[in-house]
């Protein structure tokens, strides 16, 4: 924590390629000051999204206010300094990825700070609500980069022939690499293992298929549960083979996709293999 800042941070995620820090300033200074943006070793662009307050970042020769209808980026190398002309302490989010994934996004690097509509503002403090609830790092890191494409993809231009097919490829080899892959498998290495950034991943997946990843890899696993149930293994290692961070866990993801909770479903699926079972399935008009 820099001492004129006097910013209090807190930790939210912490994970390969990505930092979520929430960052409160209780100061109110006028002047122009390094922006807090905490930036970590490797970190190559950072995303500040404001919760409440206002500051005016300076970047260059330009001014503009940031409140909790923008965001602004840097990335590294940039001279950027905030002021904060409001006495109200402000509150925001700070993301830290070690990908430069602004630069892939066609217009957005002609823009420090960008509009925040109702949607992603959602997004937002749904990505915070995760973080604290203890979220699984593959679906955070989803999160985040969702958020980031929404941030900095809001106009893009119709997709070529060649792209579309590219994309669809691509999304083609997620779904085998999901299903193939360890069940602990991290958004950063899959997207290492199909040469793109988590960034990019994220964002064409839901394209293609209208889904997100992480929803998509729930629900492999899910089945996969379902696919041992009736046997006698103990739903805690059935939560440890499949990569659930606990039973509870578990229980939790199974009821959301699933509709029922994992025993009931192991009860239903004995009921119907034993004999007993079967003559009154057979018995019943």
């Amino acid at each position: 924590m820099t001492k004129d800042l006097q910013a209090a941070r807190t930790c939210l995620a912490q994970q390969a390629g990505l930092r979520i820090t929430e960052l409160a300033c209780c100061q109110d200074h006028r002047s122009f000051r390094t922006a807090a943006t905490g930036q970590p070793d490797g970190a190559v662009l950072v995303v500040s999204l404001i919760r409440s307050g206002c500051l005016v970042l300076r970047s260059g020769d330009r001014e503009d206010l940031v409140d909790p209808t923008t965001g602004f980026l840097l990335r590294c190398g940039d001279d950027a300094a905030v002021a904060r002309p409001a006495r109200a302490p402000d509150l925001s989010t700070v993301l830290q990825f070690h990908q430069d994934v602004h630069g892939e996004c066609p217009g957005a690097a002609a823009s420090r700070v960008l509009p925040v509509d109702a949607r992603l503002d959602l997004a937002h403090r749904r990505l915070v609500a995760a973080c604290r609830a203890g979220a699984e790092p593959f679906e955070v890191a989803e999160r985040a980069n969702r958020l980031v494409a929404g941030l900095t993809c809001a106009v893009r231009e119709p997709a070529r022939a060649a792209t579309a097919v590219a994309h669809r490829r691509l999304a083609h080899r997620a779904c085998a690499a999901l299903i193939d892959g360890p069940p602990n498998l991290g958004l950063e290495e899959l997207g290492r293992q199909l040469g793109c950034s988590p960034f990019h991943l994220s964002r064409v997946f839901r394209a293609v298929t209208g889904r997100t990843l992480t929803g998509y890899r729930n629900q492999l696993r899910v089945r996969a549960v379902v696919e041992e149930l009736d046997g006698g293994r103990p739903l805690r290692e059935l939560a440890a083979k499949h990569g659930f961070a606990d039973q509870a866990h578990l229980t939790r993801v199974f009821r959301q996709y699933a509709g029922e909770l994992p025993k009931v479903v192991r009860a239903t699926l004995r009921r119907a293999d034993s004999p007993a079972g079967t003559e009154q399935e057979s018995s019943t008009p």
